[in-house]
């Protein structure tokens, strides 16, 4: 073989390694950022459910795992209740608009925090794996106040809080009405479809293989796998209690498709609205009413009624 031949191989296959240990190191630094969430890095805590009219309670629970989270319980007067779950990065001021009219309609409003959000303990983010443990512990705190029915709790949960929900109710049938807002599952589509969002310029040949190689990081420091997180694969299981499924018709960052999928994999009692020009949990910028109503009458014809 030519001796110029063997250089230019050699050359090539150096600039390859070196390619692929670049990547490496650049997706598992990618991986690191979007599941650890230390106190320092959290976003500031600027509204309470005062600023929205509304007294409340501050409350704390502990989860099986030995951590401490943040809430806030806003009691109500029509006897049911409804968990407010946030998603992720945002803490329980999130979930505050949903909860003032909730609350205006009677229900009481459990504000609950996950891990490694708000000033809750923990700087890890499963994405709803070890958040199940999250709304355990809150769901077991409600069964032990006077003022909530253990037979009126619903949830709606918002992005990661609503795919958690969806993974959480589908083997704790004390949720009787499950919603959510902009739900999905972590799968290697959902994370293209996020680099896409957050990296329009990128290639698009390079985004699988980014998606790829940050799952194989995060599933590393996880310890367990993606498949785990797969919402559509369980969410029949609750059934046949219902649920609400509100997407985005215009969300770019999980997928406008992510509803349907999700309707489809049900099974009945099931509703999906599509709210054709909102985003990722931006609803109420587009059809402020018409959430509210959706929401209201959900948790009105499954908590309150016979």
């Amino acid at each position: 073989m030519n001796k110029w031949v063997k250089i230019g191989i050699l050359v090539v296959s150096a600039i390859v390694i070196v390619g692929v240990i670049s990547v490496a190191f650049f997706t598992r630094g990618i991986a690191h950022d979007i599941i650890y969430h230390p106190a320092a890095e959290r976003p500031e805590i600027e509204q309470t459910p005062t600023d929205f009219g509304m007294a409340f309670e501050e409350v704390t629970v502990t989860t099986e795992d030995g951590l401490n989270l943040t809430g806030w319980y806003v009691p109500g007067t029509n006897g049911a209740t409804v968990i407010a779950q946030h998603g992720s990065p945002g803490p329980m001021p999130d979930s505050l608009y949903e909860a003032a009219f909730l609350n205006k309609h009677g229900y009481n409003v459990l504000l609950s925090c996950f891990r490694a959000h708000g000033a809750s303990d923990g700087e890890l983010i499963s994405f709803g794996y070890h958040e199940q443990k999250d709304l355990d512990a809150w769901y077991n705190y409600l069964l032990t106040r006077d003022d909530v029915d253990p037979e009126r709790i619903g949830i709606f949960g918002e992005s990661m809080g609503g795919g958690t929900a969806i993974l959480y109710a589908a083997h704790n049938d004390g949720l009787k009405a499950v919603a959510t807002g902009s739900a999905y599952s972590l799968s290697q589509d959902t994370i293209e479809t996020f680099i896409q969002f957050e990296q329009p310029d990128l290639p698009h040949w390079a985004v699988p293989l980014l998606a790829s190689s940050i799952l194989f990081w995060a599933e590393r420091e996880w310890g367990f796998s993606v498949d785990a997180l797969d919402t559509a694969a369980v969410i029949g299981d609750i059934s046949p209690r219902p649920i609400l499924i509100i997407h985005g018709g215009a969300d770019a960052k999980v997928g406008s498709d992510d509803g349907q999928m999700l309707c489809d994999a049900a099974r009945e009692p099931k509703e999906l609205w599509l709210v054709p020009k909102a985003g990722h949990v931006d609803f109420e910028q587009f059809e402020p009413v018409a959430y509210e109503q959706h929401l209201i009458v959900f948790f009105d014809d499954n908590l309150l009624k016979p």
